[in-house]
């Protein structure tokens, strides 16, 4: 009769390593090694932690589209990523051609749009299109850019 392991087997293997999953192995590797994209694209060294860092674009206010009901849109943005090389550096050299593109954006807004609740939402992806499209533009890799948040929204 063949005899069946012990638990203390499965134990040792899992605690080795031998039974962790591909899932776990990737990820962890991933995690260590950062993320990896084209060599046409500045490359940064990854980051040890996964902290979230931001810049901000604060008091960015337009003339809008407001339909007689709101003459002006004030947003705040912080846009997120955890490369802190992208936002500490890249992004504030770009200062200037973010807020041209994302003023245009803003201006292009209508009051009946925002005034919904996904209008907001769809604000946010609009200008997170326009920052990638930028960072893509000056050779920096446009998903390292993982994400943008208002941090105020006001229309009057």
């Amino acid at each position: 009769m063949k005899q069946q392991p012990t638990k203390t087997f499965f134990h040792a293997l899992f605690i080795s390593g031998l039974l962790c999953s591909p899932f776990t192995s990737a990820m962890a590797s991933d995690e260590a090694q950062g993320m990896s994209y084209s060599p046409k694209y500045k490359q940064f060294e990854a980051p040890k932690e996964r902290i979230p860092k931001y810049f901000s674009m604060e008091k960015v206010v337009v003339n809008f589209r407001g339909e007689g009901k709101a003459k002006f849109l004030a947003v705040d943005f912080k846009f997120m990523s955890y490369y802190p090389q992208i936002v500490e550096t890249e992004m504030e050299h770009l200062r200037p051609i973010l807020k041209n593109d994302i003023d245009r954006v803003l201006r292009n807004q209508t009051y009946s749009k925002l005034k919904t609740p996904a209008g907001p939402d769809e604000l946010r992806a609009e200008v997170l299109k326009v920052a990638r499209d930028i960072l893509e533009k000056h050779k920096l890799y446009p998903d390292l850019l993982e994400d943008v948040y208002l941090d105020r929204f006001v229309m009057q």
